[in-house]
Order: C-alpha cells, then structure tokens, then sequence
C-alpha cells in the first residue's frame, strides 16, 4: 500500500457515509446447558463386553456437527482483520495510522483505549513469519483465527458483508489495490460465505465511487459557467447516492 496521498481521504469519506446507515449489534455467549451423565450400573460380565464394543459407524457419522455459519464479527476482530489487510503488501506506513484510527473510531467508540492491544497482538502474529514467503500465510492465519474466535467472543458486532465493505474502502483508499491485498480479501470473502456476485458487486461499486470522485475532482478545475459546473456537480452526487443506495441494499441482504 503506497504512502498516504491527499485522495486517500476518499475512502475515508465513503465509510463515513455507509456506516451512518449501518447498526453495529450486540450479541453473547448463550449458556449451554451440558446434560446430566449417569455411570452405567455393571451388574453382569455381558454388560461389560457391551462397553468395549464399536458404535456403528451411522452412530458417529450423526454425531458429525454442523459447521456453524458466521453471521457477525466482532468489532475487535474486524478491526484486527484491517490491520492485517493494510500490512499485507509487506508494511503498515506511518502514513496510514490516522486512517486505521478513523476506521477504528467508526467501528468501535473506545478504541483509542483497545489500539495498542490489538496492534500488539496483530504484530505478535506476523512475528511468527520464519521465511519471507511465509508472510502472506502468517497474514491469513491470523485473519483465521480473527473470524473463528468471532463465533466466542462477547461484544459488539459487524456484519460481513459490511466487514468486507470496510476492507474494499480500506484497499483503494490510497488508489493502490495490491494483487496480496485483494487475495487476502477473498480469503475473507470464502471464510465468511459471502456470495461471490455480492462481493464483486461490492468491488464494482467502490470502483465507480472512486471514478466519480475523480471526475468531481476535474470539474472544479474548469472554467466552465458556474451554472453549468453546479449542474454537473449535482448529477455525479446523484449518482453517487444511487451507488450508496445500492451498496446499502446489498449489505442489508
């Protein structure tokens, strides 16, 4: 990711704008209520031999659970799963700490109190690298055990689809979508059975945002009539909304 430009304030700007349209929820830990368990009265050598026979293998194939489905990520753990998207092309830049902590801030309200926390543990991960290759591997275990631990973890909570929306406006925000960066997106993606027509939708529209921005950029250089630039300005901000709409729809699914 390259160092901080003046248009990477953009993807700032497009956070702010989604997450005021999106709730963060709460969510614990139900007690699990673990069932009696009575020692089997040996009264008889017979019941004995019973005990030390095989269960059918229909017996262990029903007690096979489920896996469970990721319906939430816990703020801490999402924004973990950020800061591991922003080192992935090898370095987390000083450039970039005032926009991890404007990411942060949206996401969880104390955490200026957490950051230090959570940065320790992340670079505790990526100290585990042995070879340079292993990088992108150390990366991905650690964004593993972020969204598994998610399923335990008492706190506030994101839903993935947004989590994923978050690491888009995280990767271009800078205008740099590094080919790590993006694997390690559909990494995420795939972890959390998100529809892959939903994230290249999602990727679609960030794109757009990003080339209207632009174009908004270049407008205000012109020296057309005031009214004909006011009447641009207004159709690329409509345009804007509609994408916002449509982002917002697709995340509420």
């Amino acid at each position: 990711m390259a160092k901080k430009e003046p248009g990477k304030e953009k993807g700032k700007g497009i956070i702010n704008s989604l997450h005021g349209a999106v709730d963060s929820v709460k969510a614990s830990v139900q007690n699990v209520k673990l069932p009696e368990i009575k020692a089997p009265e040996l009264k008889v050598p017979g019941q004995v031999k019973e005990l030390f026979q095989k269960k059918p293998r229909k017996a262990k194939q029903e007690s096979a659970a489920e896996p469970l489905e990721i319906k939430s990520i816990s703020t801490r753990n999402a924004i973990k799963i950020i800061y591991y998207l922003m080192a992935a092309d090898g370095e987390v830049f000083h450039s970039e700490e005032e926009k991890y902590d404007a990411i942060g801030a949206e996401l969880d309200p104390n955490f200026a109190g957490h950051k230090e926390q959570i940065v320790k543990e992340c670079q505790a991960q990526m100290e585990k690298v042995i070879d340079p290759e292993d990088y992108y591997d150390v990366l991905q275990d650690g964004v593993e055990a972020a969204i598994s631990s998610s399923v335990q973890t008492e706190d506030t909570f994101i839903t993935p689809k947004l989590l994923v929306w978050d690491l888009l406006t995280v990767a271009y925000s800078d205008e740099s979508y590094d080919e790590a960066e993006r694997k390690l997106l559909k990494y995420v993606v795939r972890k959390l059975n998100i529809d892959k027509a939903v994230f290249l939708e999602l990727e679609s529209s960030i794109l757009t945002l990003l080339d209207l921005e632009k174009e908004l950029a270049w407008i205000k250089t012109t020296d057309r009539p005031y009214l004909t630039i006011e009447a641009m300005v207004n159709e690329i901000a409509d345009r804007k909304n509609v994408i916002f709409e449509s982002v917002k729809a697709l995340i509420a699914l």
